[in-house]
């Protein structure tokens, strides 16, 4: 099974250093399992990001449509696993 966690960089480095936090049970319980077989993990708002900077250097229609479709099935068939960080973290 695999599962991404969200843990304090403080305690990251505990664990790195051997030391294990007091929390480390509670961090790994409430992780997100992957599920099993999934494909590639990418950050899809990254690529939509960079179709809208070709987009803008190109100017022409072709990059609008493929940037388009590009999203459109993003957003239709790309399972989020993960939810996006917010920004203050």
């Amino acid at each position: 099974m695999q599962i991404v966690i969200d843990i304090h960089e403080k305690d990251y480095q505990s664990l790195k250093d051997g030391h294990i936090p007091f929390n480390v049970l509670d961090v790994i319980m409430n992780g997100t399992p992957l599920p099993k077989g999934h494909g590639r993990l990418i950050d899809a708002d990254r690529v939509i990001k960079k179709m809208e900077e070709r987009e803008e250097k190109l100017k022409d229609d072709r990059s609008i449509w493929e940037t388009a479709g590009v999203e459109t099935a993003l957003n239709m068939f790309g399972e989020t696993i993960i939810e996006a960080e917010s920004e203050d973290k």
